[in-house]
């Protein structure tokens, strides 16, 4: 691991359990010597990540706010989504959720409410459960092989918890059947009551860029038409993709995996 990964190493400390840290904990609980702990929480402040507060412990510091407002008005990708997601949560009711997967994490990055409001846990900038839930499985179902078996290594622990096959074999089986559907279908796996429905979002050369779903309650998942909002999700999925810069494509490296498109369901 490189220096400047093991400095970012120290945000990932910081989450909804334990958002306030002293540099001796941040070097204790990373194994860095007390030295390094505090060069990196110091370089970390001084570049507005970190936040030094009362009695020499560290939040977040405000430049992650400054970058999410960045995120938001400049990421092509969610400038793309924001009206075609819009447009489908007032026709539908629904919310319409847009994650993608960046290292070994799968995250939300734009989320647009329907009219049931839905208190979903895994909103926009949290981390989704890697084997669990419509959106994980979708982008999981259309990932190289040999990158899919480095996340199972790395997180078996996870994958027993999960909803998917913990093991490798029937992994790759109940993927390989998402990736044929074309879609996924998740039922409270997330949220008890609520119900997700997902496809993949597809650049103009049919590689994976991030899933498209929506999240709706159970009571209305039953009486709904499924078939439809699943047309639906790749309707606005295409239209998404149509709109992303043509540099984004280009930019993308060819090692990305391609998305075979199925039929409709």
């Amino acid at each position: 691991m490189t220096s400047l990964a093991r400095m970012l190493a120290i945000l990932d400390l910081f989450d909804e359990g334990a958002s306030v840290w002293t540099a001796e904990a941040i070097a204790g609980r990373l194994g860095y010597s007390l030295p390094t702990g505090y060069r990196y929480v110091r370089e970390l402040s001084e570049a507005g990540l970190l936040r030094r507060d009362a009695g020499g412990t560290y939040v977040l510091g405000p430049r992650v706010i400054e970058l999410d407002y960045r995120i938001r008005v400049g990421d092509p990708m969610i400038m793309a989504g924001q009206r075609v997601m819009r447009a489908l949560a007032d026709d539908t009711g629904c919310d319409v959720v847009l994650g993608t997967i960046y290292g070994e994490r799968i995250v939300t990055i734009h989320q647009e409410h329907g009219g049931e409001g839905i208190a979903a846990t895994y909103g926009r900038g949290r981390r989704m459960p890697l084997f669990r839930g419509m959106m994980s499985k979708v982008i999981l179902a259309e990932l190289p092989r040999p990158r899919l078996r480095r996340l199972h290594e790395h997180h078996r622990e996870e994958a027993q918890g999960g909803t998917l096959p913990p093991d490798w074999e029937g992994l790759v089986l109940a993927l390989k059947a998402v990736r044929k559907a074309g879609y996924s279908i998740s039922q409270g796996e997330l949220d008890p009551g609520l119900v997700g429905i997902a496809v993949p979002l597809v650049d103009k050369a049919h590689r994976l860029i991030a899933a498209l779903g929506f999240a709706i309650t159970g009571r209305r998942f039953a009486t709904s038409d499924n078939a439809r909002l699943v047309a639906l999700l790749r309707e606005a999925a295409d239209r998404i993709a149509r709109s992303l810069p043509a540099t984004i494509a280009e930019q993308r490296p060819a090692s990305r995996p391609r998305v075979r498109r199925a039929a409709h369901a």
